[in-house]
């Protein structure tokens, strides 16, 4: 199971000895616990020693093996991940960038989706912990998503809320890089695109003028794109909207406007 300093704290606020009832897996799941002198019992069986540090920026993996944080490095691509506790749905980090506003992923993802509205067949071009593929799966016949990084993919396992990503009949799940992969769809076969990348720093390659080229190739004629675009380098003066707007036109899509709510452009083409 999954729980947080939010939980850890409430536990320590109960009396010793009576049994209660307490939700972990961000709400998913429902346990009992005990809490005892310095430690707690799960549904009778899983401990947690109270004495543990918990800090409130992790979400912890508690199971017969005890309680650890869900962060690692990896080698392979030189950068940390950790699944990042929010007020509802848990984000993920790359180096300390987080993939949502920590003020409400939940809110975040609403608000994409409800600027563009998805039906019909999807592509959705960065996975991350699939909230937008699952939202927007429950709008349209099909929903395609690419995920390049495998460590990604493994922490959306792990999450309680990204389930439905490996559940749903309608999502069909890309184990590669979009800015490769979408070379290899066919023209106009999307009804709807969500184009919700990582920073700039992370993936400028997908802000770039030969990807637009590539998204709207893909979307057929009339139809609607949102893409979230990052204040990057705001405080140096930079007016990063302002180039991708460019871009965009330059790409052939029309009809561009800037959402404040949900923090980028829809367009058409």
């Amino acid at each position: 199971m999954i729980i947080t300093k939010k939980e850890v704290d409430y536990i320590k606020k109960r009396s010793k000895n009576e049994p209660f009832s307490l939700m972990v897996d961000f709400g998913q799941r429902e346990v009992e616990v005990i809490r005892e002198e310095d430690k707690a019992i799960f549904n009778g069986l899983t401990i947690l020693d109270l004495k543990e540090k918990i800090k409130d920026n992790f979400c912890y993996l508690l199971d017969d093996q005890g309680v650890r944080k869900i962060t690692f490095f990896s080698e392979e691509t030189n950068k940390f991940y950790k699944l990042v506790p929010t007020s509802d749905w848990p984000t993920i980090a790359i180096s300390s960038v987080p993939m949502h506003r920590l003020s409400s992923p939940k809110k975040d993802t609403e608000n994409k989706i409800n600027l563009l509205k998805p039906f019909g067949h999807v592509l959705d071009t960065c996975m991350g912990p699939g909230y937008t593929a699952i939202l927007a799966a429950k709008k349209a016949k099909k929903v395609i998503t690419f995920e390049k990084d495998d460590n990604i993919y493994g922490l959306a396992k792990i999450n309680p809320l990204s389930q439905e990503l490996f559940s749903a009949e309608n999502i069909e799940i890309c184990m590669s890089d979009v800015n490769l992969g979408i070379k290899e769809l066919e023209d106009d076969c999307f009804d709807c695109i969500i184009h919700d990348p990582p920073t700039f720093k992370l993936a400028g390659e997908l802000f770039s003028q030969d990807f637009y080229g590539q998204l709207i190739r893909v979307l057929k004629s009339n139809r609607k794109m949102f893409h979230y675009t990052p204040l990057y380098k705001v405080k140096q003066g930079v007016d990063f909207p302002a180039q991708i707007e460019k871009r965009l036109k330059k790409a052939g899509f029309n009809g561009i406007k800037y959402s404040q709510k949900a923090v980028g452009f829809l367009c058409q083409k």
